[in-house]
């Protein structure tokens, strides 16, 4: 599964990277994808406000533009946090060994062997 590093993610994207990040305990990265969609609901409503509204369309485009930035921003973050969490690799593949091994650890540690004591 590749993870395209550029000012946009697809849809299909931001939906492998919320299935990958399933196996965290922390939900940041999934957090992020939601900002992402609101951002890109606000930019598709804004568009339809310069059709309904051709009066405001120099503010509507100006929204626009602004939601654009707004989501190029939300994209690089999510990537460079994936980066840093080491969950892709230098091919911006995500990295399914370390996500094995995260989930692997993440189930370990909340495991504790009953200990039986001799009578």
């Amino acid at each position: 599964m590749k993870i395209r590093i550029s000012s946009e993610l697809s849809d299909a994207d931001l939906y492998a990277i919320c299935e990958a990040a399933d196996v965290l305990a922390c939900e940041c990265p999934s957090y992020l994808v939601r900002l992402v969609q609101e951002v890109r609901a606000f930019r598709q409503y804004t568009t339809d406000c310069i059709q309904q509204f051709p009066e405001d369309a120099t503010t509507h485009h100006w929204l626009t533009g602004r939601a654009k930035q707004v989501e190029s921003l939300l994209c690089q973050t999510i990537v460079e946090l994936l980066q840093k969490e080491n969950l892709i690799d230098e091919q911006n593949q995500v990295c399914l060994t370390q996500l094995s091994d995260r989930s692997r650890s993440l189930a370990l540690a909340g495991y504790q062997p009953e200990v039986r004591l001799a009578s």
